[in-house]
């Protein structure tokens, strides 16, 4: 009897440390995504057919598409989820850069919902043009995801990341409460993404 009594008090330990090792391997994933998102900015970027900003959050990505098509690194930019609501002129106030850049050069969509319709949306006129070669310009937190789901729908499309910090700070995670929210979030999803 006291045998049994010993053997269930190891049983029982057992389980909580599988949990305990289970819950510091997923803080411990979580933590390094948070980590390589943070050091990915500042981002360079090469020359490409065209450049895609994935719209959300502040005006920050599409800022960062306009600039680049300053720069020359693309023929066109498409800044894809836009609110059906939101005009060019709109677009111009948030994120700025020329009314004849825009006018010359950027398509905006307006069918994408989520980061898998921007990806559908992306694929369509990327195909439609012709275009090998995309810079993604998004969220440094949220590029992980947006990548695989991109390069899903575009298998032979090359992708190359240019991300940017937005309000969502990667690197505050630990004193930042609407920064860890946020990533925490896009962690989550981007774990499901990658295992489906």
């Amino acid at each position: 009897m006291k045998r049994d009594r010993s053997l269930s008090r190891r049983g029982f330990g057992f389980f909580p440390a599988i949990v305990l090792i289970l819950l510091a391997l997923v803080a411990l994933d979580f933590l390094m995504f948070a980590r390589r998102a943070s050091e990915s900015v500042p981002a360079t970027a090469r020359q490409a057919d065209a450049i895609v900003a994935l719209t959300g959050g502040s005006g920050r990505r599409i800022a960062a598409g306009i600039d680049l098509m300053s720069d020359g690194r693309g023929q066109r930019l498409l800044i894809s989820g836009v609110n059906p609501d939101v005009d060019m002129d709109d677009l111009i106030a948030l994120a700025g850069g020329s009314p004849e850049t825009y006018a010359c050069c950027v398509d905006i969509g307006y069918r994408a919902e989520t980061t898998i319709g921007n990806a559908e949306e992306t694929a369509a006129w990327a195909y439609e043009r012709g275009y090998t070669h995309l810079i993604i310009v998004t969220s440094d937190y949220h590029m992980p995801r947006s990548l695989l789901l991109l390069q899903r729908a575009m298998p032979d499309i090359t992708l190359q990341p240019y991300p940017v910090r937005t309000v969502v700070d990667p690197s505050s995670v630990l004193s930042d409460s609407k920064s860890f929210r946020g990533v925490l979030t896009e962690w989550a999803k981007w774990r499901v993404t990658a295992l489906g």
